[in-house]
């Protein structure tokens, strides 16, 4: 089944997995919007984006390394 395979790749239990996704949705839909409101005015919200996806990614690799 593909929801079992994903979490034996991404080496993860459900919730686990459930709780880093639904955060990262939220950050990313945070990100998403902050983005729309900087490109309409540059000095709100500056890096707020870069800042957001750069601490997904570190995140993610981390704890992929601690596996």
């Amino acid at each position: 089944m593909l929801f079992k395979k994903h979490l034996t790749e991404a080496r993860k239990p459900y919730w686990r997995h459930f709780m880093f996704a639904f955060k990262a949705g939220f950050l990313l839909i945070y990100a998403g919007i902050a983005s729309i409101i900087h490109a309409l005015i540059p000095s709100i919200f500056p890096f707020v984006s870069q800042k957001i996806v750069q601490r997904l990614v570190k995140e993610s690799e981390q704890e992929r390394r601690s596996k």
